[in-house]
């Protein structure tokens, strides 16, 4: 998909996001910042809506190249740096506990109807999750990247919902 085309649909994903009683109700947001020359979602304007709205907005700030994240408070957008990946992240210092991150905005290639996901084949968010079995987890995709069904490791860790531009899927059993 081109940059314009995902801009589009990832305008509807966002209004999606924001009107969902989870977003809505989360107080600490962690969200992935969408490159859509990478063929993500861009999520510019959910982290400004968690910023405009009083949510404490976190950030992934890649460590290494074994799937090694930190998660940092971020107060503006404009204090952010290309990483390792060469994706915008956080400049700031504040890490948060994941204990405290009610929901997780996680980024993906394609997803299946039981919220299985591929990414990228590093791993950063199968660990991260796996950490977080309290927070709501949502992947953000195109819906034409939604199957029926995607092969699965051991190691995978499922989202709670899969949000695209036709609809809202709820994966919990």
């Amino acid at each position: 998909m081109d940059s314009s085309e995902l801009q589009r649909i990832g305008s509807i994903i966002d209004q999606n996001v924001l009107k969902s009683d989870w977003y809505r109700n989360a107080r600490s947001v962690h969200c992935f910042y969408g490159v859509t020359v990478k063929g993500e979602i861009p999520t510019v304007r959910i982290m400004g809506n968690a910023l405009s709205t009083g949510k404490r907005l976190v950030m992934p700030r890649v460590t290494d190249n074994d799937g090694g994240m930190e998660h940092i408070r971020v107060t503006g957008l404009e204090l952010m740096q290309p990483g390792l990946w060469g994706i915008p992240e956080p400049v700031g210092t504040e890490r948060v506990p994941l204990a405290e991150i009610d929901l997780i905005l996680v980024p993906g290639l394609a997803a299946d109807l039981r919220g299985n996901r591929i990414g990228y084949g590093k791993g950063y968010y199968d660990r991260f999750l796996g950490k977080a079995p309290h927070a709501v987890k949502a992947i953000l995709i195109p819906d034409r990247f939604v199957h029926d069904r995607l092969p699965v490791k051991p190691h995978d860790v499922p989202v709670d919902y899969i949000v695209t531009e036709e609809r809202i899927l709820s994966c919990i059993l």
